[in-house]
């Protein structure tokens, strides 16, 4: 954190002011810091570790953003994917960060909030379970073809384990969150954050290049190429765009900022305009 330079922005416009309070409490942070796969190599040294409930250090605004993206719902318990990704966007969040197990703080070169590297292991384990689930759900339940069925569903799933953490000593994955994702971005913009890298994590890469006037840089590589290829600016958009509507907890003004950053990717960020806005 030395060799970085950054400057703490107004901490009402950001949010940190009104999140900050509310992740300084021991329960909370003993349950974010391994559910979110923090990596605590990278987290001291000025960063934070030592001083979690000082909003203008990286950590406290880290965990403001997952403060933001677990309790805005009504009703944040309902995690029912059925719902909205208001609702079941902190499950995601969650189990595909826990799965890379390595979230880190980096100064970055300015370009980025945050970039996602080597997450094949993570899909591979969470897709490969999935398969495991969806075998055993649809297996007979008589018996003893039930006990077949166990066993079967035990055995997908050690050689799962196994594959995967071999995957994982040879092509390790990590997060890694940069200076902008602290100090540009406000706390709703962070909580985005996770869920366009999360989506990383379940194995959606960028597939286009950014259209023609883009924020972003026409012709550069990045982009989405639609909104129905469901990657990582659209789960990003569409965060924002339920935050904004229906997002509690909060303030008017981190609503109305989510809804002009929302409409900002829809119109820069996707290849083919998904052909509507955040109204």
């Amino acid at each position: 954190m030395a060799n970085c330079t950054y400057s703490v922005p107004d901490l009402n416009a950001s949010g940190d002011s009104l999140y900050g309070p509310r992740i300084c409490d021991q329960a909370f942070i003993d349950w974010a810091w391994p559910t979110h796969g923090f990596n605590g190599s990278y987290w001291g040294d000025g960063w934070g570790f030592d001083d979690c409930c000082n909003n203008t250090k990286p950590l406290s605004r880290a965990f403001s953003g997952l403060w933001l993206l677990n309790y805005s719902a009504d009703d944040y318990n309902n995690e029912d994917w059925n719902s909205d990704i208001l609702h079941w966007g902190r499950r995601y969040v969650r189990e595909q960060l826990h799965a890379i197990n390595d979230l880190r703080a980096m100064c970055g070169d300015g370009s980025a909030n945050a970039t996602t590297f080597n997450a094949g292991c993570a899909h591979y384990r969470d897709t490969s379970h999935n398969a495991c689930d969806d075998w055993q759900a649809n297996c007979c339940d008589w018996i003893p073809c039930s006990w077949i069925c166990g066993l079967i569903t035990w055995i997908c799933r050690a050689w799962v384990w196994i594959t995967s953490s071999v995957c994982d000593l040879f092509v390790p994955g990590r997060v890694e969150l940069y200076l902008p994702f602290f100090y540009t971005r406000d706390v709703v913009g962070r909580a985005a954050t996770y869920v366009h890298e999360s989506r990383h994590i379940g194995g959606k890469p960028h597939d286009a290049n950014f259209p023609r006037g883009s924020a972003f840089g026409a012709g550069k590589s990045g982009a989405d190429s639609s909104w129905d290829y469901q990657g990582a600016w659209m789960y990003d958009a569409l965060y924002l765009w339920w935050f904004y509507a229906a997002g509690t907890r909060t303030t008017p003004a981190l609503q109305q900022s989510a809804k002009q950053r929302g409409n900002m990717l829809i119109d820069n960020a996707f290849a083919t305009h998904p052909g509507f806005t955040i109204t």
